[in-house]
């Protein structure tokens, strides 16, 4: 038999061993040449188990009886990654099973829009990945180099920050992050400037398109970047919440309305959609 199992690295994963319970069982787990568990004389026989899984296996020694050869392994290696044999002799029948395990890091991305008197830039990040990822920015239709990159390594994970100034708010900025097992991929645009009087409200709108609503993982935020300085309004996250006394978002389209307008409440106003592939930065800027 074969079966093929996906583990999360650093976390534990069970792979999976099923036979005919007959009574006097002999299990064997194996990976290539590596002794990773054995149980016999009802127990485990652990002293030819390859270092690289001392402390880390574990079998379900209750439901061994019931015919469950199953094996925890905990705390994932990437090197972890490959095909495990498990073999179970019992006083009548041996079964062999296959086991592929591929191991996957949980990554984390994200960009982030900064605005300071002389510049505005956007950064790109992706964190905890393997292997490091490809990084590449798109102004409008045209392919560009970043303007700066920071990398860190903890272990074999990498985290990449990679840096664009905006040259033209008129276009539109796109950096797409590529791994072997999956594709993440920001936009950012700035919308034309609202003028509004001191008391009036106003209605910021935030674009999205239906499709994103309906994905796993939705989400919206607002923040306002004034004078470096970045204030949370409102957000979604399944439920609505308000940061601000005079800020509501609509439950609707996730327009941001601001009551009662002072002339602290210029800025650049901010609508963070995301969703766990995709990210729309749209800023507006607000002048009372």
């Amino acid at each position: 038999e074969e079966a093929a199992v996906t583990g999360l690295f650093s976390k534990d994963v069970i792979l999976p061993c099923l036979f005919p319970p007959d009574g006097d069982e002999v299990i064997y787990w194996k990976k290539g040449n590596k002794d990773v568990h054995s149980y016999y004389y009802r127990q485990d026989q652990l002293g030819n188990q390859h270092l690289d899984y001392r402390n880390r296996t574990h079998l379900f020694y209750e439901n061994i009886p019931h015919g469950n050869a199953s094996l925890k392994l905990s705390n994932l290696n990437l090197s972890d990654e490959g095909r495990y044999d498990c073999y179970v002799g019992t006083t009548q029948t041996k079964t062999e099973v296959e086991v592929m395990l591929h191991v996957r890091v949980r990554s984390c991305y994200a960009m982030e829009y900064r605005k300071t008197d002389a510049k505005r830039m956007l950064i790109c990040s992706a964190f905890l990945t393997y292997p490091t990822p490809n990084v590449t920015w798109v102004r409008g239709n045209t392919s560009i180099q970043e303007t700066g990159r920071e990398e860190t390594r903890d272990g074999v994970l990498s985290s990449v920050r990679s840096n664009q100034d905006i040259i033209n708010t008129s276009d539109t900025y796109f950096c797409h992050i590529h791994l072997p097992h999956e594709d993440w991929t920001a936009e950012w645009s700035m919308q034309d400037q609202l003028s509004k009087a001191e008391g009036s409200n106003a209605v910021i709108p935030c674009e999205y398109s239906s499709n994103t609503l309906r994905t796993d993982g939705f989400s919206v935020a607002w923040k306002l970047n004034k004078n470096e300085v970045v204030s949370v309004l409102a957000s979604f996250n399944g439920t609505f919440h308000s940061y601000q006394p005079r800020v509501q978002m609509n439950e609707n389209n996730f327009s941001l309305h601001v009551r009662d307008l002072t002339v602290d409440d210029g800025g650049d106003y901010l609508c963070n959609i995301s969703t766990p592939s995709y990210t729309k930065l749209c800023v507006t800027p607000l002048q009372v």
